[in-house]
């Protein structure tokens, strides 16, 4: 009897045994088999998404293309706050249930230029107004970063003057020296690139440009068109980009004021356009009529490369696409792709 009671524990915890083992197993695969489907739901979304920012991205080299054929049409070449491309609705696009569209288009005229303020017909080499106007430019931007007044130990002399050595065509310091030094110091070596900066993310390289100074310069600069492209466009740059007009007023070379760039906005709320003075349009208000004096690097109200970008989310996932256009081309050519 009692030999018969253990045979019946063993074969119960043989049972107990082999239950849980199927328990456990059943628990392994239902959760393997949902995150199977949630992987599988991820990467569709993210095609899709993907999907969705690269016709965007279509959506907004159309839009452009339309804008060029409408100007050749009219003999307008202003691209201006009033064009279609830069009126889109930024809070979306209407797309399929699910998904979401932001499409922005930025013309290269919206940002200064870095590469603007060199003569790339004689090597990249510096304007007289191109080591002043850094100081100053660089200045403003270091007053306005959001870190303790500590921590701001940058040289605003030092920083126009690596960025000039950086793209002239020599391998001379301003200061004297090779200009290479530096450069030949890091791990790895590498040498100053003397030509255009080819992308901001280039500033890296350069000496006392570190991590903090650039993030806060990205929304001021641009580096397209890398040769001949104009300055700031004065119809479509926002404030903070109007500050940086740097021109003589008949006293000191200076940034312009704040009083200075209202009066471009307020021409601009009230349906007007700025031009130069070779150009003679209805509602045109030449820019000689706030600033006297020519304004460094030399405004542009044409504009031939745009930045188009388009975000693009399906359920959690988002993917954004960053395209920088050359309009003037036919076909338009594609100079920079990014997918993030």
């Amino acid at each position: 009897m009692m030999r018969c009671r253990r045979q019946q524990g063993v074969v119960l915890l043989v049972v107990l045994f082999f239950a849980l083992l199927l328990t456990a197993s059943i628990a392994t695969f239902i959760r393997r088999s949902t995150i199977d489907a949630l992987v599988a739901r991820n990467r569709d979304q993210a095609a899709q998404a993907e999907a969705l920012a690269r016709g965007g991205v279509r959506l907004g080299r159309s839009i452009l293309i339309l804008d060029r054929e409408l100007k050749l049409a009219s003999e307008n070449p202003v691209d201006s706050h009033l064009d279609e491309w830069f009126q889109i609705d930024p809070s979306g696009i209407p797309t399929g249930e699910g998904a979401e569209l932001q499409l922005r288009i930025e013309d290269s005229g919206s940002r200064f230029n870095l590469n603007s303020a060199f003569d790339h017909a004689k090597g990249g080499e510096p304007f007289p107004e191109t080591e002043p106007f850094l100081h100053q430019f660089f200045e403003k931007v270091i007053d306005e970063m959001d870190i303790p007044p500590g921590e701001k130990f940058y040289d605003v002399s030092d920083l126009a003057e690596a960025l000039i050595d950086w793209i002239d065509a020599n391998d001379v310091r301003l200061k004297g020296g090779i200009e290479d030094d530096y450069y030949q110091q890091q791990t790895p070596p590498y040498r100053a690139a003397n030509r255009p900066l080819l992308s901001i993310d280039e500033l890296f390289l350069i000496e006392g440009f570190d991590r903090k100074l650039v993030a806060q310069l990205r929304p001021y600069i641009t580096v397209t068109p890398f040769v001949g492209g104009g300055g700031v466009n004065l119809n479509t740059a926002p404030p903070h980009i109007l500050a940086l007009l740097y021109f003589n007023d008949g006293v000191d070379e200076r940034l312009a004021h704040e009083d200075e760039v209202k009066q471009i906005l307020d021409i601009r709320e009230d349906g007007g356009l700025l031009c130069g003075e070779s150009l003679s349009l209805d509602g045109c208000t030449p820019i000689t009529s706030i600033v006297a004096n020519q304004i460094f690097p030399e405004p542009t109200y044409a504009a031939s490369v745009f930045t188009i970008v388009a975000d693009a989310s399906v359920g959690e996932i988002q993917r954004s696409v960053e395209a920088v256009i050359n309009r003037a081309a036919d076909p338009p050519l594609v100079l920079s792709w990014k997918v993030r």
